[in-house]
């Protein structure tokens, strides 16, 4: 009666049992980490295509929760090396459980994605971290509720976990070495914006067995070759920390989404704000749309990393996710 009258309340029935089925394996679950759904197997599907053929490959699993991602690479590729980071200590054991119990031979770290592997590179990584926008109704349905949700929100947007792990993965990546990962139904374009201003090649986006966009993936080349336009931005947004591609400049925006964008920073404090005006060199005007495969005016980078349009930056300067990323930025 006990267990009726908490699947009543909505817990969901895997909590009940403690244990979720995922490609035909049984795996513990606990409410410290999120249940086993259907769609991350495509992740691992198109993960073991990647791998497929590579001698020895080094794998790592980056917020690996229950550990259903890396324990199924590990039992499906027996020649990887798997590694497996999760910050959250109680996900861990439960990992080192479910991989102690069916056999996989995976190396568990606990921290914050990629610190526990300071100065290692890998062939392939892999990660299915949280991509639900904060305040998202769905947050409020369906059992999520009961699930961490540590696991499940990542800012305003939904893309934060996802701007640290593109952001990282490079220092990580063996030259031509590939990033996957999980994302949200309406996070394709913006997943593949991320990886094509972070360097990467090739970048796609796979569906789920609904339709749905749901992984992304790209390879890393080290030491590719970049036009000379390219080269130009690449200098500009890595040496500078808050970088504005802009129509006019900021004292005198000629657009209204541009004016709006200096504003939004203004109000975060940034003094040390660098603006390059798309209007005086049509070549980077052109260029910079390639550079971050993304169609519009003004774009936002902050350290080298790619942001967003005005739009983006207004939801994440509502719910101060635009605040945290600068507050290591010189401000006034």
């Amino acid at each position: 009666m006990a267990w009726v009258e908490r699947r009543a309340s909505g817990e969901p029935l895997a909590y009940l049992v403690g244990e979720a089925e995922f490609r035909g394996r049984v795996f513990a679950v606990s409410p410290a980490v999120l249940i086993p759904r259907p769609e991350t197997e495509v992740l691992i599907d198109l993960a073991l295509a990647r791998l497929r053929g590579l001698t020895a490959p080094r794998v790592l699993d980056l917020g690996t929760g229950s550990g259903i991602v890396a324990i199924s690479l590990a039992l499906e590729c027996p020649a990887a090396a798997v590694v497996a980071v999760d910050l959250s200590p109680v996900a861990i054991s439960v990992a080192r459980a479910n991989s102690a119990r069916l056999g996989a031979p995976v190396d568990f770290r606990e921290g914050d994605w990629f610190a526990p592997v300071a100065g290692q590179r890998f062939d392939l990584i892999v990660a299915n971290p949280p991509y639900v926008a904060a305040g998202d109704p769905h947050l409020r349905r369906d059992g999520l509720p009961f699930e961490p949700q540590l696991a499940l929100t990542a800012g305003a947007d939904g893309l934060a976990c996802i701007r640290r792990i593109v952001a990282g993965a490079p220092d990580h990546l063996q030259a031509g070495g590939w990033l996957l990962f999980e994302h949200g139904h309406d996070q394709g374009t913006a997943s593949r914006n991320l990886l094509t201003a972070a360097g990467f090649k090739a970048a796609a986006t796979f569906s789920d067995l609904a339709g749905s966009d749901r992984v992304s993936t790209a390879f890393f080349q080290s030491g590719a070759i970049m036009s000379d336009v390219q080269q130009r931005i690449h200098s500009t947004v890595t040496s500078n920390p808050v970088v504005l591609y802009m129509k006019g400049d900021a004292r005198f925006p000629q657009c209204g989404f541009s004016a709006t964008s200096v504003q939004i920073l203004r109000a975060c404090g940034v003094s040390d704000l660098v603006t390059v005006n798309v209007l005086a060199d049509e070549e980077i005007r052109s260029g910079i749309k390639e550079y971050a495969n993304w169609p519009t005016i003004p774009q936002l980078y902050i350290n080298g990393e790619f942001i967003g349009g005005c739009d983006i930056m207004k939801e994440m300067y509502q719910s101060g996710e635009l605040q945290q990323l600068l507050e290591g930025v010189t401000q006034t």
